[in-house]
């Protein structure tokens, strides 16, 4: 997603994390503890909190195992969203994503649906500076059953027809995004119009084999929260990503890369390149 679109700020506040730095000068703790810091987990557990020295930079609320809250905060200022996650029964049906500007930059809520035990489309109603924005998300799955294609036709300022129409198209090895292509162009009576379109693409490489601690969490939270941020995608991999690129139809190719320190159990319990540290509780 390029700093230019509408859902800019949140993908800002993800980037922070990576220029941030930690003022400890502790070496990464052994995290492979509750969040009470009362005994070591050994069996399954949950991401609760990364950390960059005394800032909780994302913090997950669960309840009986349930996801509920999430909250994403900038490293280097007050910025924040507050995600509410709703359920029926054990299944999420709602999430809300909301900033604490204002007035606001992102107030999203998304209705999710299901079929055959997969989230197979989300709708998201959005308020911004006034104006009612409405958009329609189509999930697609591979013969094998994975994740293949998100698709969205967004609606503006309460208009009856699709002006903008998105595509976030996943590539795998094994169980780990490698690729993502992202295309974005205008919609003209009801058809995209493809003399628009712009693609930015993220690379991801060198995964580890070790556990990614998303993976403790809803897939279905991060399916919704990618399409804020498709720099994150790789939240819906198996294992730790190592590197990530970003190239731009209009700005050069930009690279990070990322480092684990992991406990006995082979979960991340820090990032050395971002200096932030994961924080889990057993379930």
């Amino acid at each position: 997603m390029t700093k230019k679109y509408i859902f800019s700020s949140l993908a800002a506040l993800f980037l922070g994390f990576v220029i941030s730095c930690d003022n400890t000068t502790e070496d990464p703790p052994n995290q492979n503890k509750n969040t009470s810091g009362t005994g070591t987990i050994t069996g399954p557990r949950i991401l609760s909190r990364i950390t960059n020295g005394n800032k909780d930079l994302e913090e997950y609320v669960t309840n009986a195992g349930l996801l509920s809250m999430v909250y994403v905060r900038d490293a280097g200022s007050t910025n924040a969203t507050a995600s509410t996650v709703t359920y029926t029964g054990s299944v999420i049906t709602q999430i809300k994503i909301q900033d604490n500007a204002n007035p606001h930059v992102t107030d999203n809520t998304y209705a999710l649906t299901y079929t055959g035990g997969k989230l197979s489309a989300f709708t998201m109603d959005q308020t911004i500076m006034g104006s009612a924005n409405h958009s329609d998300f189509t999930v697609y799955y591979d013969a094998g059953g994975i994740l293949y294609r998100i698709v969205e036709k967004k609606k503006v300022g309460g208009s009856a027809s699709y002006s903008f129409y998105n595509e976030m198209k996943f590539t795998y090895s094994t169980t780990n995004i490698v690729k993502l292509d992202y295309t974005r162009m205008t919609m003209s009576g009801g058809n995209p119009n493809t003399s628009t379109a712009s693609t930015t693409v993220y690379y991801f490489d060198n995964y580890d084999t070790k556990v990614n601690p998303y993976i403790t969490l809803p897939k279905e939270y991060f399916m919704v929260a990618s399409t804020l941020s498709q720099l994150n995608a790789y939240m819906l991999s198996s294992n730790n990503v190592g590197k990530i690129t970003v190239q731009s139809p209009v700005s050069p190719q930009v690279s990070y890369t990322k480092g684990y320190l992991y406990d006995s159990q082979n979960y991340p319990v820090s990032d050395l390149s971002q200096t932030v540290k994961y924080v889990y509780k057993p379930l």
